[in-house]
């Protein structure tokens, strides 16, 4: 996706549509982050020392969960094409900047996700291997990239079949 305020804008719409899509599957609340990880991640990580865990909480992805899902952590990416021969390769720029960005925010016992939309083809989902166990995946690639091993599927399968271990996992 090109950069600018069409980029922006296309963002926001696929921010929006995830909130809706995780509000039917999770239930509750979820609203497009008025920030982005990057107020916390990387070299702003000295910041949350200076905030209160709710502003931490709202700062550190692209969405922001209900209330009783605060260790719920998801970042989110819309574009117009992906290029999964990469994702089979190991070898995927684009996923592992996006998984480095959410290592960049998240804390050790938070339940995170790496949520995109493509074109024509609909929303993926991935999360570490390391977390992986206990949830029924009805398929899935296995990507080891730069950040480590991680399970990618389909979004809406995976949220619908996992719905009450997400919210379990992901409750305070």
């Amino acid at each position: 996706m090109a950069g600018g305020a069409g980029s922006k804008n296309k963002g926001g719409r696929g921010e929006r549509e995830l909130c809706r899509l995780l509000g039917e599957r999770l239930g509750g609340s979820f609203i497009r982050s008025p920030n982005s990880g990057a107020f916390i991640g990387g070299s702003n990580a000295r910041r949350k020392a200076h905030l209160s865990e709710g502003q931490v909480r709202t700062a550190k992805g692209d969405i922001v969960a209900p209330d009783d899902l605060p260790r719920l952590i998801i970042e989110v990416k819309f574009y117009k094409e992906f290029r999964f021969h990469q994702l089979l390769r190991g070898n995927d720029p684009l996923l592992d900047d996006w998984i480095k960005q959410s290592l960049d925010v998240i804390d050790p016992s938070d339940e995170w996700f790496v949520c995109w939309k493509i074109n024509m083809l609909g929303w993926f989902v991935c999360l570490p291997e390391e977390k992986a166990e206990g949830y029924a995946f009805d398929s899935y690639a296995h990507y080891i990239g730069k950040q480590g091993a991680f399970r990618v599927t389909d979004l809406d399968t995976f949220f619908t079949a996992n719905c009450d271990e997400v919210r379990r996992r992901s409750a305070g």
